[in-house]
């Protein structure tokens, strides 16, 4: 189940839906970086720790006709937004939400980890 609520209140404050096996909620990924060398060989920089800001969430749902609408409201009125799903709760954004024929494809783009 995925919540996706705004930060003030609003008419349309929140959507639920469950997402679809497709969704991927837990890529991890790492900050590194590759730098090619004038004399052909590379640097490799990275970090120790991977930060929940460096996150994107791909979410994948069939939603209904309302759920579509709701959605597309908090993302017209909203640039920052929490999401609930079942590996935390996220303040972010949503990045290029797609819906066709009640099918979702969404990026959600962490910020922080709030749980």
């Amino acid at each position: 189940m995925i919540s996706i609520s705004t930060t003030t209140p609003k008419t349309v404050s929140n959507v639920f839906f469950e997402e679809s096996p497709k969704s991927k909620l837990r890529d991890f990924p790492s900050r590194i970086s590759r730098t090619a060398c004038l004399d052909g060989t590379c640097h490799i920089n990275f970090a120790e720790a991977e930060d929940d800001s460096d996150r994107i969430l791909d979410i994948r749902a069939q939603l209904t006709e309302d759920q579509a609408d709701d959605l597309q409201s908090i993302f017209e009125a909203e640039t920052y937004v929490n999401l609930s799903c079942r590996i935390g709760l996220f303040y972010g954004v949503i990045k290029t939400p797609k819906i066709s024929n009640g099918d979702l494809r969404m990026k959600f783009l962490v910020k922080e980890k709030i749980v």
